[in-house]
């Protein structure tokens, strides 16, 4: 690209230009209580989770607690599994598809299929003698994660607010007469089983453990594990009346005459992620009463103050302001349904980004030891859709996009630490599947580490279990990704390179060569879609080297030939540049799409809600401006399967923002912005796969899309600004965004233009700042701050 000399301003400035006011913040809000848990709000910490209800006679808190699994560690593996998995992969390289399907079936299937549920703590309620109120509000502060309750009862004021603590990891509930009316209130626990609760004097005690009845009802078909008593947890209700009288009953705590009162929840299990298992030796109720004692020994202004530091330092990072909002004066359930009825409405857009990034923030940020699950940790249901598994063919990945252009980089900790364990459990399961040293892992798993197939019933077992083994090898990704953004070289020695080496010899081990001398992967899918076979006519799911699969190896070992160069090593480097170069290329098929499979084969379902042959698109940068054969039919792929009724689950929806975004058309994305928050979305702003299913990935996906819209840095050496903005963004400024290479921007756009850059390096070097047509190289010292001015 022509370099351009422009006018730019050295100093030392001050990054954030924020037009908003500084006491502005985006709050989910509702003049009426949640009828049901989807109106509902979240608070976390990452450890601990609740649903905040809101109702005047009755406070419902829906209670979670990240380590909470049903089930234990299980790793089955058919007898003679290397055996059967080469002859399984043999029928594939030979193009026998249909009899392999038959074969694995035959041979490879085994229980349990599937793995048990992530569960619910239970429900703390908390309720009144109040009568029905009014000017009754309910919301959710994002910048300091506090929900809060107001309402008058004839005449009488009355305050609520809720919050799990950042600082000292237990739940804390405030209630507060604002006119020194007296109320009388009860505090109960319910669970709907493997649980003993009792009232003590100050609050109620709460022992479970998980029994799985082997005679009762599975989820999955084939099964789901052994029956038994598995993992214990604990909890307590302390309760601090301030003075007033406390009653206890066999199972609940009356409190008489109260203007205010506090209630700490602390929750634990025994769980131990150094085992991915759960651990005897751990006394998950000697955890909560340390968590408790802790807690009590501070004021309720001080637990709240120390909460509200934690949590606002990270969510403050980044300011985002589209609407020039000075006040919210229409609740978030009337913008939503103003939206369906046809009004446009910037600033939801806006409060939907900052959800998305509160989201992570209260489910892996804080005091979490797991990654964010399916529902990130909001799960009401005792056996979840999909087990609230960690779903790795897209969807664990998607929960962390938005982590480091977010600012968020501290979320990546609970993912890093679960995948390297993840990974000593995979090269088991790589070293029993075909004899490799490196490790992998399929599509699903759960916090007791399962790396074989996992899937609920024996057809899925083989097609996104057997048939995808590249799920780690996408997991890796993220992980390079972090170190991209971070540059920490401690992180990329100790945790990344290790990934992507383990990653990189299995790959290498598992490729075969074809009949022309290509290398390709045997088995194979294309999440989770299927084809018609040109010879038979019959759908079939595995087949050889899927677009996926080629498109994933390319960047595990590119990704590891670059971190050997960085690291100076050079285990890998030469069987990697072997390897690469007898790869499939992607393709474009007869329709000018780019081809899912090696084929060109129909796809049995061309709406499908995955399109996993763009990958290369998003999150990968294969398919770039550089290629525009490959660019433009990515665009017609898109539209393809859209035109069929593609998008139709939220995250699949959030896919479309990113990818417009990649092809540099925010008009687009926005539109897919504006299609989420009409069609997948509830009133609380959950994102929704059908038939009415909670999943946290389409929320944090649309957050990453409407980054990539403003800022790109997936280039080397060059961040893009504002490279897809929409016509319906004119006006806005957006501040601690980061790029790869360890820098944070700033920006304010006018009619559209860019009118001021502000970027901070956290290390030495030269970027190149695009805009447009120009391009402007800076020159950066670790710690230094410019302002780049673009005429």
């Amino acid at each position: 690209m022509k370099r351009r000399v422009l006018l730019f301003a050295l100093g030392v400035l001050v990054l954030v230009a924020c037009e908003q006011p500084q006491d502005f913040t985006e709050k989910l809000w509702y003049k009426q209580p949640a009828k049901e848990w989807f109106e509902a709000l979240p608070i976390g910490n990452g450890r601990i989770g609740a649903m905040v209800h809101g109702g005047i006679n009755r406070e419902h808190l829906q209670l979670n607690e990240e380590s909470l699994w049903a089930g234990c560690p299980e790793q089955p593996y058919p007898e003679d599994v290397q055996k059967h998995y080469k002859h399984f992969q043999k029928l594939n390289l030979e193009g026998k598809f249909e009899q392999a399907y038959e074969y694995a079936g035959k041979y490879l299937v085994t229980s349990p299929t599937g793995i048990r549920s992530y569960e619910p703590f239970g429900d703390l309620y908390i309720g009144f003698d109040h009568s029905d109120g009014q000017n009754y509000r309910r919301e959710i502060d994002l910048s300091t994660g506090v929900a809060t309750v107001e309402y008058e009862v004839e005449g009488k004021r009355f305050h609520r607010e809720t919050f799990v603590s950042m600082e000292h990891d237990v739940l804390v509930y405030h209630f507060k007469s604002l006119d020194g009316e007296k109320v009388n209130a009860e505090v109960a626990f319910n669970r709907k089983k493997d649980v003993l609760t009792k009232a003590v004097a100050d609050g109620i005690v709460i022992q479970g453990q998980i029994f799985d009845d082997p005679d009762g009802y599975d989820d999955n078909v084939g099964g789901s594990g052994k029956g038994g008593y598995h993992m214990k947890f604990a909890g307590r209700a302390k309760i601090i009346a301030d003075g007033a009288e406390i009653v206890r009953n066999d199972e609940a705590c009356q409190i008489k005459e109260a203007s205010s009162f506090t209630v700490l929840f602390g929750a634990a299990t025994n769980y131990n992620l150094a085992g991915l298992n759960f651990d005897e030796s751990i006394d998950a109720s000697e955890k909560v009463a340390e968590d408790i004692e802790k807690a009590e020994a501070f004021t309720y202004a001080e637990l709240k103050e120390a909460h509200v530091k934690v949590h606002s330092e990270l969510y403050k990072r980044v300011n985002l302001d589209l609407a020039k909002m000075v006040t919210d004066t229409i609740p978030t359930d009337k913008r939503l349904d103003a939206l369906k009825a046809g009004d446009d409405d910037v600033y939801l857009q806006q409060l939907l980004f900052q959800y998305g990034r509160y989201m992570l923030i209260t489910s892996s940020a804080g005091k979490a030891n797991l990654p964010a699950n399916l529902q990130g940790i909001w799960n009401k249901d005792m056996w979840a859709a999909w087990e609230s598994d960690y779903h790795m063919n897209i969807n664990l990945q998607m929960n962390y996009w938005p982590a480091d252009v977010c600012n968020l980089p501290e979320t990546v900790r609970p993912l890093s630490e679960y995948l390297t364990r993840l990974a000593v459990n995979g090269k088991e399961t790589a070293r029993e599947f075909i004899g490799s040293e490196g490790w992998m892992f399929h599509a699903s798993s759960n916090v007791f580490g399962r790396t074989t197939p996992s899937a609920s019933n024996a057809f899925y077992q083989i097609s996104v279990g057997y048939s995808f083994p590249l799920a780690g090898a996408w997991m890796t990704q993220t992980l390079w990704r972090h170190y991209q953004f971070t540059r920490d070289e401690q992180y990329l020695r100790e945790t990344v390179y290790p990934m992507l080496n383990g990653s990189a010899r299995f790959i290498m081990d598992f490729l075969q060569e074809d009949e022309n001398g290509v290398l390709v992967t045997a088995p194979s899918y294309s999440p989770e879609n299927e084809y018609i076979d040109p010879e038979t006519g019959k759908v079939l799911s595995n087949t050889v080297a899927s677009s996926v699969d080629i498109q994933i190896i390319r960047d595990v070992l590119n990704s590891c030939l670059e971190a050997e160069q960085l690291l100076g090593q050079s285990n890998l480097t030469a069987e990697i540049k072997s390897v690469l170069l007898k790869l499939p290329e992607i393709n474009i098929g007869a329709n000018g799409t780019i081809m899912e499979w090696i084929q060109d084969y129909e796809e049995a379902q061309p709406g499908h809600r995955h399109i996993s042959h763009l990958y290369g698109l998003y999150p990968s940068t294969q398919i770039n401006p550089s290629k525009p054969e490959l660019f433009a039919a990515a665009r017609k792929t898109i539209e393809r399967r859209l035109s069929f009724g593609g998008g139709q689950t939220g995250w699949s929806r959030a896919w479309m923002v990113n990818f417009y975004a990649r092809l540099l058309d925010g008009d687009e994305s926005y539109k897919h912005i504006n299609a989420l928050l009409k069609e997948q979305m509830t009133n609380n702003l959950f994102d929704l796969h059908p038939p009415r299913i909670f999943q946290i990935d389409g929320n944090l996906g649309v957050t990453a899309g409407m980054a990539e819209m403003l800022l790109q840095s997936h280039e080397p050496g060059i961040i893009r600004l504002l490279p897809a903005l929409p016509q319906q963004w004119q006006e806005g400024t957006v501040s601690g965004l980061r790029a790869r290479g360890n820098y944070e921007l700033g920006m304010t756009w006018s009619e559209g233009k860019l009118t001021k850059v502000q970027v901070k390096a956290f290390r030495d070097g030269q970027v190149s700042l695009v805009y447009q047509s120009k391009e402007m190289p800076v020159d950066m010292k670790s710690g230094e701050t410019k302002e780049v001015v673009f005429l």
